[in-house]
């Protein structure tokens, strides 16, 4: 319920998670058991997300723990410890699963901007996140909430607002 109560705080239309359908195929034990967990969370959102009127997405994990949310910068090395992130161009510094919450808006909005229109009719135009919103450009903006930007998160989701 958090995440859609969060959502429509801040009058999101979407709610974008990772796409890990088939990822239990490569793992066993612990993080198989997490990514059943996780798979049991996005289906809970779906089936309550049809009352509010807000739509749920899945993109693609693809490079979003090593791409920089604020430079666009991708490289393995990026990534330096499971838990922090640190751009090799730009010096950028956050916890690594919230860089990747916002690589992962960025390609929901993205794909809803080149074309595919929210159900309000209008492309997205920022992501409303913990700690700020992050618009399609990259531009950050700290929310009164929030002196810091990057909460530790475990497996992120990331609300999407349209307009």
């Amino acid at each position: 319920n958090q995440v859609l109560d969060e959502a429509r705080d801040h009058g999101c239309t979407h709610v974008a998670f990772e796409n890990l359908t088939d990822i239990r195929d490569r793992m066993t034990g612990a993080k198989r058991f997490h990514t059943w967990a996780f798979r049991r969370l996005y289906e809970y959102v779906v089936y309550k997300s049809e009352m509010l009127d807000i739509e749920v997405e899945q993109v693609s994990p693809a490079y979003t723990s090593q791409r920089c949310s604020k430079c666009g910068f991708t490289h393995e090395r990026n990534r330096r410890s499971k838990h922090q992130f640190a751009c090799q161009k730009c010096d950028y510094q956050l916890n690594a699963d919230y860089n990747a919450s916002k690589n992962i808006a960025r390609k929901l909005m993205k794909r809803l901007h080149s074309g595919q229109m929210s159900s309000s009719g209008g492309a997205p135009c920022q992501c409303a996140l913990k700690s700020g919103t992050l618009n399609l450009n990259g531009g950050f903006t700290a929310s009164v909430d929030s002196t810091t930007e990057g909460e530790s998160t475990d497996k992120p989701t990331t609300s999407v607002v349209g307009h």
